[in-house]
């Protein structure tokens, strides 16, 4: 038995079937299935029972998947370690952020990044899910919390806040300094009922002025710069944007402070560290007139 049958047990442990774990292993489902049955042959073992819900784990499967686990950690901290020590200025540095940051914050400096680190390659995925650095789901991340988990290392920067936004064209029409329940509203579905926003809305607003809902940021804020409602947004999406305005009385301060971290394990690799410092530095010195509120 080889590393790589391990990868596959372990993907349809944690997918529940062989899409998901196709996916997450970049391959097809047929060869996913085939690299299945071949080692239950193999190992004379049903590894998984065939539930029409899904892949569940036999008692052989749990053991095997447990032992996998165990073999993963040790190489991913093995693999981590190593990539610690490394001094090069090139390479590929994985980037985890919100969808948000994606849009109106990290383009300000990407130019400048990459002339001044020439070397280095950005793969930059926008999720508002909290990414496993111990698992190398990415090298460093880009997150707004109010307390970043405790086993990661990094730098606060400023602290956020929101507003609510319409187009200056939308307000145009329906004028200006009127009570917020006689605008439409935008609002949140799905994974975008956690953020702070949907809260205050829900405060704030009478449920039937919300007439469109989204469960991603950008759409949300397309649809504000359409004319199509108002919206709780974040301050550094809208404020340098010349077609919006903040509707008075709105602004809001959260807890939460924009914070870029990684693994304790990759501090000492020289591409980390151009990245903490170069992202830190120019995040923790936006404009209170971006972020909405005095960084702390």
């Amino acid at each position: 038995m080889d590393w790589d049958d391990l990868r596959y047990v372990l993907a349809i442990s944690r997918a529940g079937g062989l899409n998901g774990a196709a996916r997450a292993l970049d391959v097809n489902p047929s060869s996913v299935y085939r690299r299945l049955e071949a080692l239950e042959k193999a190992m004379e073992v049903r590894l998984f029972e065939r539930l029409r819900a899904g892949y569940r784990l036999t008692p052989s499967g749990e053991a095997l998947a447990e032992a996998a686990e165990k073999m993963e950690r040790e190489a991913l901290s093995v693999e981590n370690r190593i990539k610690g020590t490394d001094v090069r200025l090139e390479g590929h540095l994985r980037v985890s952020t919100s969808e948000a940051v994606t849009l109106h914050l990290l383009p300000r400096w990407i130019a400048e990044f990459r002339d001044t680190y020439p070397g280095l390659t950005l793969d930059i995925t926008s999720t508002n899910q909290i990414v496993d650095l111990s698992k190398r789901e990415a090298d460093v991340v880009i997150r707004g919390t109010e307390h970043p988990p405790e086993h990661l290392v990094g730098r606060r920067c400023g602290r956020i806040a929101f507003a609510a936004y319409a187009s200056k064209r939308y307000l145009d029409k329906l004028g200006r300094d009127r009570p917020l329940a006689d605008y439409e509203w935008l609002g949140f579905e799905g994974p975008m009922l956690r953020v702070q926003q949907a809260k205050w809305l829900s405060e704030t607003v009478p449920e039937s002025r919300v007439r469109l809902r989204y469960d991603s940021f950008a759409p949300i804020r397309l649809a504000v710069a359409s004319c199509l409602g108002c919206a709780a947004l974040p301050c550094f999406a809208c404020e340098d944007d010349p077609t919006l305005e903040r509707l008075p009385g709105t602004l809001t301060a959260t807890r939460f402070h924009l914070w870029v971290l990684t693994h304790p394990d990759l501090r000492k690799s020289a591409r980390v560290r151009a990245f903490l410092q170069f992202f830190g530095t120019r995040l923790a010195a936006l404009d209170t007139s971006v972020m909405g509120v005095p960084a702390d």
